[in-house]
């Protein structure tokens, strides 16, 4: 006895509907649903390990800039001081008469 699915596609979603039109399409749904969640589940181990080397990387990053500034690993960085920025009035002469 064959096995039997249903799915409750909406017809008013276009995802839905593209879903439906494919899965129409192909000679056998059942392998091609097999298929997707297969590939799915591969692309769910391969984000994974990406995100893992995403973290190693930035790991990595913060402790070679904190070995260029002469700070230990994993130590709080100092706050920067903000700095007083000046307007230069040559360069504000030449905006106003660009933009005035």
């Amino acid at each position: 006895m064959p096995f039997v699915f249903h799915l409750d596609f909406n017809p008013h979603e276009a995802d839905h509907r593209q879903a439906a039109d494919w899965l129409a399409a192909q000679p056998d749904p059942t392998e091609a649903v097999t298929r997707l969640i297969k590939v799915a589940g591969e692309g769910e181990r391969r984000l994974l390990q990406w995100e893992e080397l995403a973290t190693l990387l930035a790991n990595e990053t913060r402790d070679l800039r904190a070995q260029l500034a002469g700070r230990q690993p994993g130590a709080e960085q100092p706050r920067s001081e903000a700095r007083e920025i000046r307007e230069d009035p040559e360069s504000a002469r030449r905006l106003d008469s660009l933009f005035g």
